[in-house]
């Protein structure tokens, strides 16, 4: 079960962090390309100091006049629309910030989903080896069920038999009971006579 939203108040999040952190850094560009744009005249073409490799996925540090080092996002290098001359600069950097920052929640949210899954697979691998280990235990106590059941069975049948001899011996008692009692009876009269 996964749950995708807001964090609750007072909570701080990294994807939170990461919202402010591309913002101040949107801010930070745009107040250094409004300095260097006040600097050229509009038919001027980029001279490529604000395009960065595209190695790095998400910022690059960025020295421009020497003055202090800014984080900015990477920019494509030799692109037009990126042109001072370009009306539409402002608003085209405002939506690759936007899908920058889109791009950021996403993957903070895929590495959260890629956790929750780690977690549910070793889950699943520890109740694969109780599963494992309960099949074996119930093997084996089916294993002694069926030799105490075989057993049981013998000691019935020894059951029967010892009382089977033990009725034979009872009967064989009482005839030789008889049997002493009429010698008996034979000797008292051979004693009186």
């Amino acid at each position: 079960r996964f749950v995708i939203g807001r964090e609750k108040p007072g909570q701080v999040s990294e994807v939170a962090q990461l919202i402010s952190q591309t913002l101040e850094q949107e801010r930070r560009q745009r107040e250094l390309l409004e300095q260097h744009y006040a600097q050229y005249d509009a038919d001027d073409d980029e001279t490529g100091e604000y395009a960065t490799d595209e190695e790095d996925d998400d910022m690059g540090p960025v020295i421009p006049g020497g003055d202090m080092a800014i984080e900015v996002f990477d920019l494509p290098e030799n692109d037009d629309m990126f042109s001072p001359s370009d009306a539409d600069t402002s608003k085209l950097t405002h939506k690759f910030k936007e899908l920058q920052i889109k791009h950021a929640v996403t993957e903070a949210e895929i590495q959260k989903l890629k956790t929750k899954l780690q977690a549910a697979e070793n889950e699943k691998v520890r109740w694969e080896l109780e599963k494992t280990q309960l099949q074996q235990n119930i093997e084996e106590n089916k294993e002694r069920m069926m030799k105490l059941e075989s057993y049981w069975i013998e000691a019935q049948t020894l059951c029967h038999t010892v009382n089977e001899h033990l009725k034979e011996t009872q009967s064989q008692y009482q005839a030789l009971e008889k049997k002493y009692n009429k010698a008996k009876k034979l000797i008292k009269d051979f004693q009186q006579k």
